[in-house]
């Protein structure tokens, strides 16, 4: 019996020695293929679940969804032509007044032009801004008192400028002070003085001249502009004349020209030697430059600059091609209209060619143009001499007498211009417009096209009016305008998800558009297209046509609104088709039109009125209210101890919005707003918000009951948790904790937002990012919520109301997924070391949310930088994570990832994105990639995001699928967040590349885009982007709003917190960079060997263990068999045993009587025959495993029962020995 015992034992340690091998080598990491596809769902039904807790529980969704349904809200119909009538009558009157101030500064001008001044006047270039205050206005400091003056370099007379009178800088204020949202006024003379209001400190002191710029120009000629530049290349322009040679001064002074022309003009060049030359243009858009104008907008002529730099001297001087060319590019670019038509002609020698065929060529040509073309001849060197000049004038003048080519027909004369000194190039050439200035006509205000403010303004325009006296142009003076301030009714128009409005110029381009950039989000020149590129429906023409004649007009159409998912380059858009009503009407006295889209039978909803709970409301901007004993720090910025939320608003929550932007906010007004947001009576008057902000307001407040208290951030999820918020469509921000942002933040304009709207719904997550305030990387958790309605039951159609959010630390978001199933094993770096599984979350654009590498920082330290950074953490796609290559590659192969792209108007791009068929993967996917790989994708319930699983054998031999030649970027993925920069290297539907752009077919000199076969639809304008400005805003003094110190913390995850890193085994704040020790350096540096040494000396160790085991057992085994063989040997008389059944009485065996240890002996001896019970072929009554020893009394009969027969053994002593051999 005891050596049956012993054997026992020995298999159990031998089966615990054998599962000790195999979980110390790695064996148990590999998972059972056969229920891998169960545990991944349990990862992925777990992880919902968690963001389910986390949005009822830490967000308060479904309280929230669950209060705005009791809340009440009013419908009225609205009329689209009263609203759109408004909104002209609106636009108009913001127009007259701007324009009235300018005619009051042209009058007083008038007057006062050649008056002495009074006025004290400083140059611009030698300001001290002592006297000067930063001004929000003008994005400078300014002094609003005063004015100043600066003369250009190319000054004709600089010793004789005329200074303007003090009743000039007097009527400057007083406009500033009726229309504060003026930006500058100035004026520019004929003598290169330009004099400008504020006062304030001018860089551009050596190029800067009035002259040349568009205002002045348009200002001075009445009519467009079709202008061809030649200019003569021959190697007789090489010539030096200083430092320069003078074909560098002549392609100065081609630049120069260039610069003075506006998008209502349209432009070529050409240059000449023995071969004419020309711009052949882009791929996208081959015959623009080479056989047409070209619209004069800044894309246009920044190209034909960069050509005019490329040209070099060389060959003879062969007029005859270059004029052939010249009026062929007037001819191809004839479209009826009235417009001014000029050759510019730079030469310096006369023509190699013949000069009757010059004269010849000049005068069929432009009799095909009915003699509309004027032509103005420049020239210096020997073309300044006798024979060149006769040459010159007869081609000004078109008279070819001397040549044998006398005039025919009436011809615009020209004029011929004698450069003696280089030097005067530039200035003579840039003036060619004077020809153009007519003083007999009526001159109007003149509006610029829109262009990008060099102050930082965004998009202005300038409207400039001519002073001419006594028949002589004078100057031209200039008021400009912001266009966020004249169009912000239009900018701002809140009708619904769905209504908008668009305007247009008297060309068709579209000035304002939803699918273009906002005025104020501007930071280049746009590329100013035509509406019909916007506006695609088959029906839309007819509108258009309408619009452009100047008519006004309703017609109902097909609508359809593209909003972006997220980041416009990263994450594509989404589109919505609708039944629409366009009603249209113009705005006469710019030449603009309106159209206002609303929805079919538009109805609006606004909240009833709701009563404040009276002292509830903060304003976001902690400087300026009256608590500062209540201000404390909170990561790198300011918050307030008590823990209350703050309220910021955007621009479009107001009546006036560019009043917002443009005025400083001062405590009297923040008082203001406090008082009226908190008033229960409706005592205080309204400080200029809309209707429905304070109701939202209101509503919001409920939030934060819903919200954990600031307190609880010194324990439990707090501390990974930083921010919570909830924004609205009409710019109310509630955050808590509270603190300051950027004055021009909206929340509808932000990521998590678009992405929530994108997503209805759903719990959208964001990538990873750096947040503003100091909490490290964090990813945005964010739900839409409805409108209310009473049944509570909603649909992805209903109107949204708000969007909730919460950010996360990246280390809490991975521990949300990592604490369930088989993504357990990858939670710390040591099993990440020694896992072949990689769990990870990916939203439905293709972007890595969640990944155990982006839990570890950078190794290295930044000097520069404050923080401790993360390596690619921000926008990294999955078809540039190396380790996840199998996934991606299988996903684009089987169609689940599919390639999309938009059409980017701004940039004249497409840009290519990827999205997740969401149908593919509904249920899942369960692939193997090759041997060696194979990953679930499994949705995560009721989320923009899926869970993914790779798993990898190590032993496999099989390399990792590399992507082929023609698509090189899948392992090699830069940032995604320069995406819009990025050129694509294929633009198949199945290359494995991040996103990227490629060229669109934009037709420059139609200012059209040629659309694609697969007419892609637009993207979304790109969000705004800014910096400063009450962000991480810090008190001297403040200490921290709760104490939590990082160095206390002893293990990794609980370091994880928000403001804190763990680094070298230690706890240390985030915000700090220290030189690590040198035992810390060295500990890292030997950490990952010393692993890997341990790791195999415990294999070894173990390996040896168990040879050893298996050779003692083989030892005693083969001693066991002996002894019983030997036994067998002695053949002892054989024992038997039966069974014999009791029908009846039950026979039993009494144990009365008999002591304690009798009786154990017994039991021993009964649990001995249960062994031969249990291999009876019949079936036999089992007794339980084993008898209670009883201390004491003896216990009762022992009785067990099988089937319906009662069985009692007959119990017959027998020797053991002999038992036991047998």
């Amino acid at each position: 019996m005891l050596n049956l015992r012993m054997d026992f034992k020995l298999a159990g340690f031998l089966l615990y020695a054998l599962l000790t091998f195999l979980w110390m080598t790695d064996i148990s990491a590999v998972v059972s293929l056969k229920n891998v596809n169960e545990q991944s769902r349990y990862v992925a039904e777990n992880f919902a679940k968690e963001l389910l807790h986390v949005a009822s529980e830490e967000l308060g969704v479904n309280k929230l969804q669950a209060y705005y349904d009791t809340l009440k809200y009013i419908e009225t119909t609205k009329n689209g032509h009263l609203i759109v009538e408004q909104l002209s009558e609106t636009l108009e009157q913001k127009f007259r007044e701007r324009l009235a101030a300018l005619d009051k500064l042209a009058k007083i001008l008038h007057q006062s032009y050649n008056s002495e001044s009074t006025a004290e006047i400083e140059n611009c270039c030698d300001l001290t801004t002592e006297t000067h205050e930063e001004d929000t206005r003008f994005r400078s400091k300014v002094n609003v008192k005063k004015f100043c003056l600066q003369v250009s370099p190319d000054s004709p007379n600089p010793k004789n400028i005329t200074l303007l009178h003090n009743s000039v800088l007097r009527q400057m204020i007083a406009n500033l002070e009726s229309i504060p949202s003026l930006k500058w006024q100035y004026f520019g003379d004929e003598n290169g003085v330009s004099t400008t209001f504020p006062s304030t400190l001018k860089q551009d002191c050596n190029v800067y001249d009035p002259r040349y710029r568009p205002w002045y120009v348009v200002a001075s000629t009445p009519l467009p502009k079709n202008i061809v530049v030649v200019l003569d290349t021959s190697s007789s322009m090489k010539a030096k004349h200083g430092n320069e040679t003078v074909l560098d001064l002549a392609k100065l002074a081609a630049k120069t020209v260039l610069g003075t022309l506006s998008p209502s003009d349209k432009v070529a060049f050409i240059s000449f030697a023995a071969e004419v030359e020309i711009p052949l243009g882009k791929s996208y858009a081959s015959h623009c430059f080479s056989d047409h104008l070209a619209d004069a907008v800044p894309s246009n002529i920044a190209y034909l600059n960069s050509h005019i730099d490329e040209r070099e001297a060389y060959g003879s001087t062969f007029y005859t091609d270059a004029l052939e060319k010249a009026f062929m590019f007037l001819k191809n670019s004839e479209n009826g209209g009235t417009r001014d038509k000029v050759i510019l002609f730079l030469t310096d020698g006369i023509p190699t060619d013949s000069k009757q065929m010059v004269m010849n060529t000049i005068q069929q040509r432009n009799e095909e143009l009915n003699n509309g073309v004027m032509i103005i001849t420049y020239g210096l060197g020997a073309a300044a001499q006798k024979e060149g000049r006769e040459i010159l004038t007869s081609m000004a003048n078109q008279d070819g007498t001397l040549y044998g080519v006398p005039p025919r027909g009436q011809v615009r004369k020209g004029q011929y211009i004698e450069i003696q000194n280089p030097d005067e190039l530039r200035t003579k050439m840039a003036l060619y417009y004077a020809l153009f200035f007519d003083s007999r006509t009526k001159h109007s205000p003149k509006v610029s096209v829109p262009y990008l403010d060099a102050w930082g303004l965004g998009l202005i325009t300038t409207v400039s009016l001519p002073i001419v006296i006594n028949g002589q142009l004078k100057g031209v003076v200039g008021l400009d305008l912001t266009m966020i301030d004249l169009l912000e009714d239009v900018l701002y128009l809140q009708k619904g998800e769905l209504s908008y409005a668009f305007i247009i110029d008297d060309r068709g381009r579209a000035v304002l558009h939803p699918l273009l950039p906002s005025p104020l989000d501007v930071f280049e020149d746009p590329i100013l297209i035509n509406i019909t590129d916007i506006e695609r429906g088959a029906d839309f023409e007819q509108v258009y046509t309408s619009m452009t004649k100047g008519s006004a007009g309703t017609k109902d159409l097909t609508a359809v609104r593209t909003f972006s998912k997220g980041e416009w380059s990263l994450e594509g858009r989404v589109t919505k088709t609708f039944s629409a009503t366009y009603y249209w009407k113009p705005i006469e006295v710019i030449g603009y039109s309106l159209c206002l889209v609303l929805t079919k039978d538009f109805k609006q909803i606004d909240l009833a009125s709701l009563v404040s709970s009276g002292d509830d409301f903060l304003y976001h901007r902690l400087d300026l209210i009256e608590r500062n004993s209540d201000l404390c720090r909170y990561y790198n910025t300011s918050s307030l101890r008590s823990g209350r939320s703050t309220v910021k608003f955007a621009a479009e929550a107001f009546t006036d919005p560019s009043r917002y932007l443009d005025t400083e906010e001062t405590a009297g007004r923040v008082r203001h707003y406090t008082k009226f947001m908190n008033d229960r009576i409706g005592f205080v008057p309204n400080p200029g918000f809309k209707s429905d902000i304070r109701n939202n307001v209101i509503a919001t407040r409920q939030a934060e009951k819903y919200w954990p208290s600031f307190h609880r951030l010194d324990s439990g999820i707090q501390h990974w948790i930083p921010w919570r918020y909830i924004g609205t469509y009409n710019g109310v921000f509630r955050r808590i904790p509270g603190g300051m942002n950027h004055k021009l933040y909206s929340p509808s304009m932000r990521p998590w937002f678009k992405k929530a709207v994108g997503n209805p719904a759903k719990l959208t997550f964001s990538t990873p990012y750096l947040d503003a305030f100091g909490a490290g990387y964090v990813i945005t958790l964010s739900q839409t919520i409805y409108e209310g309605r009473s049944s509570g039951v909603h649909a992805e159609t209903d109107r949204i109301a708000a969007v909730m959010g919460a950010d996360f630390t990246l280390d809490y978001a991975y521990h949300l997924l990592a604490r369930h199933g088989i993504c357990n094993s990858d939670s710390t770096d040591e099993t990440l070391e020694k896992s072949d599984i990689r769990c990870f979350v990916m939203d439905n654009s293709g972007f890595i949310v969640i990944h155990a590498d982006f839990r570890k920082p950078d190794s290295s330290c930044d000097n520069n930088s404050s923080h401790f950074s993360h390596k690619n953490v921000e926008n990294v796609h999955i078809t540039g994570k190396e380790d996840l290559f199998p996934v991606a590659e299988s996903l684009i192969r089987t169609g689940r990832l599919k390639r999309q792209a938009c059409l980017n108007f701004q940039v004249a791009k497409y840009q290519h994105y990827w999205q997740v068929d969401a149908a593919q993967v509904a249920r899942g996917v369960d692939e193997a990639v090759g041997a060696c790989h194979r990953y679930q994708l499994l949705p995560v319930d009721n989320s923009n995001v899926f869970v993914g699983i790779l798993h990898s054998r190590k032993d496999c031999s099989e390399s990792t699928p590399i992507p082929p030649a023609s698509d090189p970027t899948c392992l090699s993925c830069p940032r995604a967040s320069t995406a819009a920069a990025r050129h694509c290297t294929s633009t198949r539907p199945q290359a494995c590349e991040c996103p990227c752009v490629s060229p669109a077919n934009f037709g420059r000199c139609q200012n059209h885009y040629i659309r694609p076969e697969e007419d892609w639809p637009a993207c979304s304008p790109e969000l705004p982007k800014y910096s400063g400005d009450h962000v991480g805003v810090l008190f001297d003094g403040a200490e921290q709003c709760y104490e939590f110190e990082c160095s206390s913390v002893r293990s990794e995850f609980a370091c994880s917190s928000a403001g804190c890193v763990w680094i070298c085994d230690e706890c240390v704040e985030r915000v700090h960079c220290p030189a690590l020790p040198s035992h810390c350096l060295k500990a890292a540096g030997v950490l990952s060997s010393r692993k890997a040494r341990l790791g195999v000396i415990s294999g070894v160790c173990t390996l040896i263990l168990l040879i050893c085991i298996i050779g003692i057992s083989s030892f005693l085994w083969k001693r066991k068999r002996k002894e019983v063989r030997q036994h067998n040997q002695n053949q002892t008389p054989r024992v038997t045993m039966e069974l014999r059944e009791v029908t009846s009485p039950i026979q039993e065996t009494s144990l009365s009587g008999i002591d304690n240890d009798s009786y154990n002996s017994h039991s021993e001896s009964v649990r001995s025959r249960t062994s031969l019970w249990s291999s009876s072929r019949d079936p036999v009554p089992v007794p339980p495993a084993s008898l209670p020893v009883y201390r004491g009394s003896p216990p009762p009969p022992y009785r067990w029962a099988a089937r319906s027969e009662r069985l009692s053994p007959t119990i017959v002593h027998v020797d053991a020995d002999a038992f036991r051999k047998k």
